[in-house]
């Protein structure tokens, strides 16, 4: 009769523990599909900048044409980061100088090509 309860609490540690391990994998997806959204975000910001290059256009104007044109990869980085963070609020903190880090991104890809360091 003893073995009974011992294989029972065998059982639970072994479900418990596949639990645990399931909701560690999709921590682990989440914090994938937020690292990929935001390389996505920042590619398509630089791909955007480098198409514009030789243009005539001013630097600030591509910046901001870029920011626009990949508003929708901006968009898919606050629902990754909104799904690994747990809410909305705490994407939009933990995003609040991604923006301008990626404005900045395209005014340097775009400065760095017309005036390369020699």
């Amino acid at each position: 009769m003893k073995t009974l309860p011992i294989l029972a609490l065998s059982v639970l540690l072994a479900v418990g523990s596949t639990g645990a391990a399931q909701a560690q994998g999709a921590a682990s997806d989440r914090q994938s599909q937020q690292e990929e959204a935001y390389s996505t975000y920042f590619r398509c910001i630089g791909v955007y900048a480098m198409r514009y290059v030789k243009s005539e256009a001013l630097v600030a104007d591509i910046a901001d044409a870029a920011m626009s044109a990949c508003q929708d990869r901006y968009q898919d980085l606050v629902n990754a980061t909104s799904a690994l963070l747990g809410g909305l609020p705490a994407a939009n903190i933990t995003l609040r100088d991604t923006r301008d880090t990626a404005r900045s991104y395209a005014v340097r890809t775009v400065l760095e090509a017309r005036f390369p360091l020699r």
